[in-house]
Parts: structure tokens; C-alpha cells; sequence
């Protein structure tokens, strides 16, 4: 394992005792926590908040991560860092006019000191008008990109808008074998918090998206988006009825670490259980000094 600070590889000046990397897709920041033995030398550099920080573990990169706190206790020391910088945490009004999806994702990256990249996503979706209600660039993108069936994940010094239809169309990257007597594997169905549609309703435009697998007749209404004409207002519905009801069906996997499950990567399904098929890895915590990788999948979903 080969610990960077500030760029330097300071493995040799440490004893990692602990190291936890959570990989998420959205709605938080992915996240590291290393616990050290015998670091003084290296506390004496003074740690500062926004200090970059990088684990390479056979094969495993964490990307570019920016340090949280340090919390010292005699020799031991414990570091909590997060993939975005504090500055995405300011909170502040504004307001977008007839901007592009492409032109707004890169001004609040650029806002955090950050790089901006979309993929699967139409660039030049066009907003007349958005408001950021006191809001930090994350929260602000993190509930523009749920409307669109986006999530927006911070990774490697960038904002990485992943439309989840794109995702859910590449290939596998891997195939996961699962039985009935596996241990450390749970599948959760709940069917029954799924809505059946989402009507997107303001006083431009109106429309309906539906799930035609989904029962019951849980169909909200919508009245507060900012919807100015039919296609925003149907692709806010489709993204919200998305983004909702694949959160229905989940699959947990508990297994020796594995470099390459990282979140928003394609896998397959087999065996003899009801979670055969196709699934979104949603978020993975990698435990690197103890070998240990889990998995939280969400179920491919076609709206």
C-alpha cells in the first residue's frame, strides 16, 4: 500500500493500521479513513484542510482525495479526507439563465477548484432559468442531476455527471456468481415503494412518466420543478421516476477485495436465486488493510 501526501510518498515515514476508502455515486463524497502509527514526523509538515492525499493498493487507485481532519491521540492519528475540497461545501444563492447542462456543471466545478466531465449526457440541455436556493456546488448539482436520472459523483479532482440510462447500457465488468447458501450476500425486493408514475405539472408544461412493471397506483404529482416546456417536464419526470424506483431492488456483497468493483460499473448476475440479471454498482467500501470489498448494487431498470 503506498500512502501519497501533497504528492510525496510517505509510506516509509508511516504504519498504516487502518485504511477505508468508500467509493459512493452520488448524493455524498467519496471518502477515506486511515488510522497511523508513528507519524509525528510527518504531522510536523502541518497538516492543512484540503491537503491532497492518494492510496495505490495492488491495482486500487482512490483518486485524488483532499484531507478532512486529523485527529492526533499521543502517537496515533487518525485522517479523514473526501473527494471534494471544502469549497464545495460554500454555501451560496445564484441563479443560471438560459445556460447549458455542460456550461453549468463546469462553472460550480470550476467554483471548487475542480475539473468537470459528462458522460452519456446531452451537453447542450438548455435551462431558461435555475435557481441555487443557499446551497453548496454538490447539493446544488447533486439535486439537478436527480431530476435528469444523473448522479453526479466527485472522483480524481473532477465532477463526473453519469447519466444512469448510459451506465446501465455498457458491458459488464464483471460476472458475479451468487447461490442460496452463499454467506455475506443480501437481496432485498420491495416492490411496493416503487410509484407507478411521476406527473411533472407547472404553469408552462405537463407530462407523465411511467413505469409500466411498477403495481399499485403510488403516482405522485409534481409542482415544483422548473419545467418551461413538454420535453423538460417529461425528462424531469423519466429521471425522477428513474432515480426513485431502482432504489426498490438492492443487492449487498460481502468479498475479498477486488481493485476493479468500483461504483457505477455494469455487473451480471448468476446462479440460483432471484437476483440473476443485470445491476448498477451504487457504492463499495473498500477496507485495504484487511482485504475486504462491499458492494451495494441497485437493480437495472428500464423506464
Amino acid at each position: 500500500m503506498n500512502l501519497y501526501y501533497e504528492g510525496v510518498d510517505i509510506t516509509g515515514s508511516v504504519n498504516i493500521t487502518r485504511c477505508v476508502h468508500r467509493d459512493v455515486s452520488h448524493g455524498r463524497a467519496d471518502s477515506l479513513e486511515i488510522e497511523m502509527d508513528h507519524a509525528a514526523a510527518w504531522y510536523r509538515w502541518g497538516a492543512k484542510t484540503d491537503d491532497t492525499i492518494r492510496i495505490l493498493h495492488n491495482g486500487y487507485d482512490t483518486g485524488i482525495l483532499y484531507l478532512n481532519a486529523v485527529y492526533p491521540e499521543r502517537d496515533t492519528f487518525r485522517i479523514l479526507a473526501t473527494s471534494l475540497p471544502s469549497a464545495a461545501r460554500r454555501k451560496a444563492w445564484g441563479s443560471f439563465e438560459n445556460k447549458s447542462l455542460d456550461t453549468i456543471v463546469r462553472h460550480l466545478a470550476a467554483e471548487c477548484g475542480l475539473e468537470a466531465r459528462l458522460y452519456g449526457i446531452d451537453a447542450a440541455l438548455h435551462y431558461p432559468f435555475l435557481l441555487r436556493r443557499n446551497e453548496g456546488c454538490a447539493a446544488f448539482l447533486d439535486r439537478l442531476g436527480k431530476w435528469e436520472g444523473t448522479v453526479i459523483k466527485a472522483f480524481n479532482g473532477a465532477f463526473r455527471a453519469i447519466s444512469v440510462e448510459y451506465a446501465q447500457t455498457l458491458a459488464a465488468s464483471r460476472t458475479l456468481h451468487i447461490t442460496t447458501d452463499q454467506k455475506d450476500v443480501t437481496y432485498t425486493k420491495r416492490e411496493n415503494i416503487k410509484y407507478s408514475g411521476i406527473t411533472v405539472s407547472t404553469p408552462y408544461a405537463q407530462a407523465t412518466a411511467y413505469d409500466a412493471a411498477a403495481g399499485g397506483d403510488n403516482h405522485p404529482v409534481l409542482g415544483n420543478l422548473p419545467a418551461r416546456d413538454m420535453a423538460c417536464a417529461l425528462r424531469f419526470a423519466r429521471g425522477l421516476l428513474l432515480m426513485h424506483n431502482r432504489e426498490a431492488e438492492k443487492l449487498c456483497i460481502s468479498a475479498a477485495f477486488d481493485a476493479g468493483l468500483t461504483s457505477m460499473i455494469r455487473v451480471d448476475v448468476e446462479g440460483n436465486t432471484d437476483a440473476n440479471g443485470q445491476w448498477l454498482v451504487d457504492e463499495v467500501e473498500h477496507d485495504l488493510y484487511n482485504g475486504q470489498s462491499t458492494a451495494k448494487l441497485l437493480r437495472v431498470l428500464t423506464i
